[in-house]
């Protein structure tokens, strides 16, 4: 009999069937309703909690028909490199990113393209990069190029502010630069990066630049829709950015934001991606100079208005029915915290048999025994939506936590939280 451990690979693939033979995971819809609020999966009609939307943009008409236009114009794609040729629109568009981040940007067809672009351009063999525990996968993926290159990469506690800064002083004794790899929005807990803090350490110790996704951040805070990140402390000189069009901006593609015309020159001569890689197709491009002419008027205000309502009134009603919410409610995206796998699971089910699409997060998304929730609050929900849903997850999480013998303390205990009462508090 075979007693060693399971290899990760193993484990994901048990989760996975798991989840699949549950119908909570690989599931496909037969339409999406015209509002986004609803999807119909095996004819029944599910309020979708999990759409990454927080503005609602992608059904919105001028997005649309800005796609429409594009395609009758370029076709549906224009099979060439940037490097060569681009098609007229794009240098509009990135006109129009610089308008809303106020620094020049690069437009790409997704994150993972663009930090595979970017990095292996920023890091050097003699370079360490400090991974946060959490920061999202394709950052991870990515610096592994860098690291068979040469350099040194390891991995940081989530949000330690105290551990980095003791790793920044060790490593600068031995490597040239110092990155520190994290998101804006992290994607799982829905917390945030300490921005202001890492400013401080870029000021403080000059090896130590900063590499930040701010995929979650995108259009639903900031200035002009410009993110979390730029929102916290603007952009530092010694620091990379790079965002999604996917979420709240309501297309697709990519941004890298550079902090000059030079930086943005130096990724299309040299970025890997961006010249071996096709662009972002007409019609996500023709979207996309739709969303962010949309960005650029004060209409933005009314729509990051209502993403900040729904999510504070999410926040609010979780807590008020006890339910372990991972993060104090700073952006749109919800974590409530499981522990098993298997528990997680037959409460995603039990929501979906109540009418709620909502997504499953486990290993290796999340450590091993910290299973849980994700929900995501966008402007397609109402308010009704949001009490209904959090009503049926009460029942549902308290009765299935019971059942599997996994009681509230030992889900604080898995997630390192404060009991109910200090959570209020803080």
């Amino acid at each position: 009999m075979n007693t060693s451990p399971k290899t990760q690979q193993e484990l994901v693939i048990e989760n996975f069937a798991k989840a699949k033979n549950l119908g909570i995971l690989h599931v496909s819809t037969e339409e999406v309703s015209p509002s986004g609020r609803t999807v119909k999966i095996d004819g029944s009609e599910k309020v979708n909690f999990s759409s990454c939307s927080y503005l609602g943009l992608e059904t919105d008409e001028r997005l649309k028909q800005g796609a429409i236009e594009m395609i009758e114009r370029y076709g549906v794609a224009f099979s060439a490199s940037r490097a060569y040729i681009s098609i007229g629109p794009f240098n509009e568009f990135e006109d129009l990113l610089h308008g809303i981040f106020g620094y020049p940007a690069l437009a790409m067809p997704s994150t993972t393209m663009s930090h595979l672009s970017l990095l292996p351009l920023l890091v050097g063999k003699n370079d360490a990069v400090i991974l946060d525990h959490q920061v999202h996968s394709s950052v991870q993926f990515s610096t592994k190029i860098v690291s068979a290159d040469g350099a040194h990469v390891e991995m940081a506690r989530h949000n330690s502010i105290d551990y980095l800064e003791n790793r920044i002083r060790k490593l600068s004794k031995q490597y040239r630069k110092i990155w520190y790899m994290a998101d804006g929005v992290y994607s799982m807990y829905g917390d945030t990066a300490p921005v202001k803090e890492l400013h401080r350490l870029m000021d403080e110790h000059d090896q130590f630049h900063l590499y930040i996704d701010d995929a979650h951040g995108m259009s639903w805070t900031g200035e002009n829709g410009s993110g979390f990140v730029l929102s916290q402390a603007g952009y530092h000189e010694k620091m990379a950015l790079v965002t999604s069009l996917y979420k709240g901006f309501g297309t697709g593609g990519a941004a890298i934001v550079c902090r000059d015309e030079k930086m943005k020159d130096f990724v299309k001569s040299c970025g890997g991606t961006f010249i071996f890689s096709g662009p972002m197709k007409p019609a996500i491009l023709g979207a996309a100079i739709a969303s962010a002419k949309i960005h650029l008027t004060p209409e933005i205000h009314k729509m990051q208005a209502g993403v900040k309502a729904r999510k504070d009134y999410f926040y609010k009603k979780a807590m008020s029915l006890n339910l372990p919410v991972i993060s104090k409610g700073e952006s749109p995206v919800f974590y409530i915290g499981v522990g098993e796998t298997d528990t997680a699971g037959l409460i995603c089910r039990q929501l979906f048999d109540a009418g709620f699409v909502s997504g499953i997060a486990a290993y290796p998304s999340v450590p091993l025994t910290n299973a849980g929730i994700r929900v995501m609050v966008n402007n397609h929900l109402d308010f009704d939506d949001i009490d209904n849903f959090l009503e049926n997850l009460e029942r549902v999480y308290f009765s299935t936590l019971s059942f599997s013998g996994y009681g509230l303390d030992k889900v604080y205990r898995s997630f390192r939280m404060k009991k109910r009462k200090q959570l209020v508090e803080a």
